[in-house]
């Protein structure tokens, strides 16, 4: 730098001190200009550059008009004059540099080396007053002049890649204009030839990499091809990471890969793309400079990709900056500018979210306000047209939902059909354009009670479902929309083709690259169709077997794309090894790599097609379903609100038992109540479920031996909140419970059945791993917990079992549980709200050091699958969050996930002290039954007989008190008669539940 200073000094005494008719003084003053440009170029200092202008003026006004390089001046006092005004906005400067430019062609013979540049020149400054102005004529003129640039210049031409990049840029301007396809087209094969023309040393590489993958997104966005995204998104890549940190030009290529990582985000779903694109629009703000004009458009970016943040995890704070920065963005912007529109939308929609939050009606006025403004300003041939009038046409529909306008429905309608006859048939947000004006007629119906806006919103919904590039969220909601619909009118034929199409595309959604709970998140607006489906099928007298199959399909969708990952490919290897592997490589790449996904589901279907493979990864058919029942009859409980069954598969068929007093209103009313296991909701499960069931069954009574029947439970939606398995009139003494006709275990599906049934359990690790956590730092004392543990050391010596009691630390933990036969854990659960995988047994440091359901469900113990694991905490089963009730997800689940072959957990919160007789019974009967299958759900059948036999007594004592019939219990001084009473009322035994095979 100091030589620079030094080189500027010594040519500004060189100007000053030579004659003005000297002819040393016009290169001189060329040498001063472009030593100036240098020093702008680092230090962005506008004295740097009017000097830079004046001293080009200078130049063009000193050198004659035959000078051979006065067209030379002409063109670098333009190129500065098109500089400044990117920086300062002058319109004026950016005229005078339009003029120059022609006037530096004109001077020039066409075979001239410079002439293709100017040219060049002419239309670049052609096309910024396009962009400032719209007049389409000056983006017209300009693309001509680019094409005859490329077409006049030879292919090794030093400049022809950015010849061909600045064409590119045009096309793609016009194709934004127009939206013609044509242009868009156009526009990405001169790309592509750019970058295959420019070497790898080229400085101008990593601009052109940029512009091809912003226009490959743009293509992207437009046809919702998945692989023009995915190159668009690794292209962005490669040109931010051959940049310097100082590059004039990174924040741009910043800006454009969190556009394309805002877009896969919104296709697939994965946080760590929208975490990305806001580090990166964050990266982008932070290098570009505060007067650089492009800082106001990433400020925009920014804001949208805070909005979504804040939809995926409602914080507050995200969506208030969105607004902020969204309001900065629009103020700043003037009225003709060409993006305005874009960030009126952009605001519109945030602000809409807000009232959404809130229902503040200013919000969604002004929200209303800028749509209008958004629509208005925009060209009906604009691409973003349809998108900003379709907006718009929401918030009516919404102020009318608000205040009961017909004028807003109306209008909103009307909108609707003006987007729909505007969008291209083939356009991937169609079908959601269909879907709102879909709703908007649903709306006016409501009022109305005209069914042809029924009638037209059915045939909207199933248009949009059946659109093969539209986003899967968006084809599955309007397949539920329209189920809805023709519920209304009774249509169940129809009803369950749209459900039927709709189920089948829920798997889809968890794609292999998404994590865990990147799939939580988009499962969880799925919660209940699968039962829905499942109802319509039976109103549409489909029958148990396709009720059943929507079920199976629609739910535990997670569990089943884990098992996918485990699946034992020992046959494939031996028969076919080619394909294994290749499966295998496949397998870890499409955890990575969205288009290897589409070739790991083609392999898969080739695999399908080997003799004895044909039911590879398939879901179970109907003869391995009704094999699954060999050992016991297995009994989904659908629940929905269009009727609720139970559908029962026994070892020779499968049927449906409608069930008429089970009423949804009635399971979500009891849902709420704070003891799901009194005698009032077990006599009410009894009545209406269970009794009807064993009934069909012909367990009428208790077994006259040890041959206990033994039944599993698949309860659906928030009945599997209830404990089935102690439903009852407990107080009668007679059988008319189910613990004195069956024995009971639960599932998550019956494909979880039959997988853990094919996971053999290993005999060679013979090692039970024992945990106490009687002293849990910030959590209550359980002083029983050391006891019970002490019971299972002793018990184990019986089993042949060594004991491990490892540190209370989760990576000692895992470590062992991949070489035990049983995991006993005696301590404190916690059961997330918000988010099932955040669910955890809490270790030694608590937050900080925890077994939690997101970390079991990456382990993989399916090679050698341990035997037990009995989770002797709270709500170890349990399930607080409503959305993923279908997906049975909780720590009882996520050990079986993990490969327990048996799980032992607990519906809600359970007492510290009976928690030790549960544990000693249930592992003396286990123990007796040489660790069988059968013993691990007989044992805990037991101990809840058990226990349910002392709480009767119990209850008899504290109500029919006599002198020799005392309560046997020693009452501490500090604990309150009553109180004990009231808990001594409660059935403790009823929340022990068993998950296996």
């Amino acid at each position: 730098m100091a030589d620079l200073e030094a080189s500027i000094e010594h040519l500004r005494e060189a100007v000053e001190q030579t004659a003005e008719g000297h002819p040393d003084r016009v290169e001189y003053l060329n040498d001063l200009g472009s030593q100036l440009e240098d020093r702008y170029s680092r230090t962005w200092a506008l004295a740097d550059l009017d000097e830079a202008i004046q001293v080009w003026r200078e130049a063009v006004r000193a050198a004659p008009v035959n000078y051979p390089e006065h067209a030379t001046y002409l063109d670098k006092l333009a190129g500065q004059l098109g500089v400044r005004y990117s920086k300062t906005g002058a319109l004026a400067d950016l005229e005078e540099s339009i003029q120059l430019e022609r006037e530096a062609v004109n001077k020039t013979p066409e075979d001239h080396p410079d002439h293709a540049m100017f040219l060049d020149n002419l239309g670049i400054q052609l096309r910024v007053r396009y962009s400032r102005t719209g007049t389409l004529k000056d983006l017209e003129e300009s693309i001509q002049l680019g094409q005859k640039v490329v077409n006049t210049t030879s292919k090794d031409h030093p400049d022809r890649a950015m010849f061909l990049n600045n064409l590119g840029v045009r096309l793609r301007n016009k194709y934004l204009r127009t939206g013609s396809m044509t242009d868009l087209e156009a526009s990405v094969q001169v790309w592509q030839e750019a970058v295959n023309t420019a070497t790898e040393d080229d400085p101008d590489r990593a601009l052109i990499l940029s512009n091809l993958a912003g226009q490959l997104g743009v293509r992207y966005s437009r046809t919702g091809t998945l692989a023009d995204l995915e190159e668009s998104i690794q292209l962005g890549r490669e040109a931010v990471n051959t940049t310097t940190e100082d590059h004039p030009d990174r924040a741009m290529f910043l800006n454009n890969l969190g556009i394309r990582l805002s877009d896969r985000y919104s296709r697939i779903g994965a946080m760590a793309d929208l975490e990305e694109a806001i580090r990166v629009w964050r990266e982008a703000v932070n290098a570009a400079t505060e007067d650089d004009p492009d800082r106001t458009l990433l400020l925009g970016n920014l804001a949208c990709q805070l909005k979504d943040r804040y939809t995926r995890t409602g914080a507050l704070a995200d969506l208030e900056e969105s607004i902020q920065l969204g309001r900065d963005v629009v103020d700043t912007l003037p009225g003709g500018h060409p993006s305005r529109a874009m960030h009126l939308n952009n605001l519109e929609v945030r602000l809409s979210d807000r009232y959404s939050k809130f229902g503040a009606i200013a919000d969604l006025e002004e929200a209303i306000q800028l749509g209008r403004e958004a629509v208005q300003t925009t060209p009906e041939s604009h691409p973003n047209y349809t998108m900003y009038l379709n907006n718009l046409g929401t918030l009516l529909g919404d102020r009318f939902a608000r205040i009961g306008a017909m004028a807003d429905i109306e209008e909103s309608i009307k909108i609707g059909r003006q987007v729909i006859k505007a969008a291209p048939e083939d356009h991937p947000r169609k079908a959601s354009w269909l879907k709102s004006l879909a709703d908007q007629l649903r709306h006016r119906y409501s009022i109305t009670g005209a069914t042809a806006d029924l009638y037209e919103a059915i045939s909207y919904q199933e248009t949009a479902l059946h659109q093969e590039n539209a986003f899967l969220s968006t084809r599955i909601s309007a397949g539920k929309n329209a189920l809805q619909n023709l519920a209304i009118l009774s249509n169940w034929q129809q009803a369950y083709k749209s459900a039927d199409t709709a189920v089948h595309l829920i798997p889809r959604l968890a794609m292999r690259s998404l994590e865990n709970s990147d799939k939580q998140y988009l499962l969880g607006a799925m919660v209940g169709f699968a039962s829905d489906a499942a109802a319509v099928a039976l109103n549409a007298q489909k029958g148990a077997v396709v009720a059943l199959d929507l079920l199976e399909l629609g739910r535990g969708v997670l569990a089943a794309s884990l098992d996918e990952i485990r699946v034992d490919t020992e046959d494939l290897q031996h028969k076919h090894p080619v394909m294994a592997e290749r499966f295998v490589q496949l397998q870890a790449q499409a955890r990575q790599n969205v288009e290897a996904e589409r070739e790991l589901d083609n392999l898969i279907m080739n695999i399908q097609s080997q003799p004895g493979f044909n039911n590879f990864l398939k879901a179970p058919s109907e003869e391995e379903i009704l094999h699954a029942a060999q050992k016991g009859p297995i009994i989904t409980i659908n629940i929905s609100q269009y009727r609720c069954d139970a559908i029962i598969v026994e070892h020779h068929r499968i049927s449906s038992l409608p069930l008429p007093k089970l009423i949804i209103a009635d399971i979500t009313e009891k849902a709420r109540w704070d003891d799901l296991g009194s005698p009032q909701v077990l006599e009410w499960l009894w009545d209406t479920t269970m009794e009807p069931i064993l009934e069909v069954l012909g367990f009428i009574q208790s077994p006259s031996n040890r041959e206990w029947p033994h039944v599993w439970w698949i309860p659906t939606g928030p009945l599997a909140k209830f404990p089935l398995h102690a439903a009852g009139y407990h107080s009668q003494g007679n059988s008319k419970t189910v613990l004195d006709r069956v024995m009971s275990s639960y599932s998550s599906s019956i494909k979880a059945i039959i997988r853990g049934r094919q996971r053999l359990a290993t005999e060679s690790l013979p090692f039970a791993l024992l945990l106490s956590m009687q002293d849990t730092p910030g959590n209550g004392y359980l002083p029983f917990a050391a006891e019970e543990v002490q019971i299972l050391c002793d018990m184990c010596k019986l089993m042949a079992l060594h004991t491990i009691q490892p540190r209370r630390r989760e990576h000692d933990i895992i470590g062992h549980m991949r070489v035990c036969q049983i995991f006993h854990f005696a301590g404190h659960g916690y059961t997330s709200h918000t988010d099932p995988s955040q669910s955890r047994l809490i270790l030694w440091d608590g937050d900080d050091d925890s077994l939690t359901v997101g970390s079991l469900l990456k382990m993989n113990l399916h090679k050698n699958p341990p035997f037990l694991a009995y989770l002797s905490a709270c709500g170890t089963g349990q399930i607080k969050d409503d959305k993923l009730i279908d997906e049975s997800i909780h720590l009882t689940s996520a050990f079986q996930l993990a490969g327990f072959r048996h799980v032992i957990g607990t519906l809600w919160n359970v007492n510290d002290d009976i928690c030790v007789d549960m544990a000693r019974i249930t592992y003396t009967e286990i123990a007796n039954g040489n660790m069988d299958d059968e013993s691990v759900c007989r044992g805990l059948h037991y101990a809840a007989r058990e226990m349910r036999d002392r709480w009767l007594e119990a209850l008899s004592e504290i109500e029919h008190p006599t002198a020799t019939n005392r309560v046997r219990d020693i009452i501490p001084n500090d604990i309150d008669l009553a109180g004990n009473r009231s808990e001594r009322r409660q059935a403790l035994w009823v929340p022990y539940i068993h998950f296996g095979v």
